[in-house]
């Protein structure tokens, strides 16, 4: 076809010839700019994740940075891996990108299609014996768009400043590879001190019930991150000591179970690792935080009225009564939670 061109094509052309291109096409991103990457390593999970845009930071001299970030090279959030960006292609980006080349070649041979049948209907001698007519029906299939959703968990380095989102707790940054579980778990503390705030104003205006409720949550909230955020470090430094075979057994549900939950339990697992990052806290942080733990299990399954077991960890409150939630109390468990999840954080 004399003149034709692939003009929807030729803007992405990086290289190539006419007939055989080589095309640079920018990923589907989501409403804030990500796109979506998936670790390549078979045993992680979840492993998709998004990543934002480049920065280009001042790196702090004693950074633990993998790579400048930048660079190639991408680092899964979730497992650690270190591989090529090409790597991390997500397979649903790689279809999206063949279905618009498909769709946008198709557009440009109908254009042109259509412009040939106008100009051969055009010429056509006007009272002629013979006339000839081209009849065309240009293909109409609009453009095929791949939607891109941003995640709830939304981070950033704070050591490069990549954006990033996660499905599950980031233990790294994808771009420089900087140990980011701190990053995390205060992501956990500011929603927690949130809701601390909301419920002072919900007492402000009087309704002490529902302010108290809310300070319930968060006291909940602030177990359920430390419980998380310490299973999901064990479980990583557990696959980087041992072999395949007695990591699967020491990280299986039946080996963990709840035992996250309780200082003594969670340090007879961090004894098999010859660590104990419980040893950051001073014994009145150590004897706080076991009350505290004990008060989220009043709290979330006693429906906050102390038990015989609370009452014996706790003599000022008697059984039966309604444990008492201060705001300053769930904060100074949230603070010394983040001890513990910063000792831990150098480990991996």
């Amino acid at each position: 076809m004399p003149d034709f061109r692939f003009t929807r094509l030729e803007k992405y052309k990086v290289g190539g010839t006419k007939g055989n291109m080589e095309l640079n096409i920018p990923l589907p991103k989501t409403p804030s700019g990500k796109v979506y990457r998936w670790c390549p390593n078979d045993e992680c999970t979840p492993r998709l994740f998004l990543l934002g845009n480049a920065q280009t930071p001042e790196i702090l001299e004693g950074s633990r940075i993998r790579r400048y970030p930048g660079s190639r090279g991408t680092t899964c959030p979730y497992c650690g891996i270190d591989a090529d960006d090409d790597e991390f292609n997500y397979a649903g980006d790689i279809r999206a990108i063949q279905k618009y080349i498909e769709w946008a070649a198709s557009r440009d041979i109908n254009d042109h299609l259509q412009k040939m049948a106008r100009d051969i209907n055009r010429s056509q001698p006007r009272g002629g014996l013979v006339s000839i007519k081209m009849d065309f029906k240009p293909d109409r299939t609009p453009e095929p768009r791949a939607w891109r959703e941003d995640l709830i968990r939304n981070l950033a380095c704070d050591t490069c400043g990549r954006e990033y989102g996660v499905y599950a707790i980031a233990l790294f940054c994808p771009d420089c590879g900087c140990n980011n579980l701190h990053v995390h778990f205060e992501r956990e503390i500011e929603l927690i001190l949130q809701q601390i705030d909301l419920a002072e104003s919900v007492a402000g205006i009087g309704n002490r019930e529902l302010s108290y409720r809310i300070l319930g949550n968060a006291h909940e909230d602030v177990l359920t991150a430390f419980e998380t955020y310490q299973k999901t470090a064990y479980k990583h430094l557990v696959r980087q000591m041992f072999s395949a075979e007695e990591a699967q057994r020491m990280i299986a549900k039946r080996a963990i179970g709840n035992r996250f939950q309780n200082v003594d339990r969670a340090t007879d697992l961090y004894e098999k690792l010859s660590i104990n990052p419980f040893s950051v806290l001073t014994a009145d942080e150590l004897e706080l935080m076991k009350l505290n733990i004990e008060k989220r299990h009043v709290i979330g399954h006693n429906l906050s009225m102390t038990d015989e077991a609370y009452s014996y960890a706790n003599a000022h409150d008697m059984p039966g009564t309604t444990v008492d939630i201060l705001a300053d109390q769930v904060s100074e468990f949230a603070q010394t939670a983040k001890k513990v999840v910063l000792e831990l954080e150098p480990l991996l």
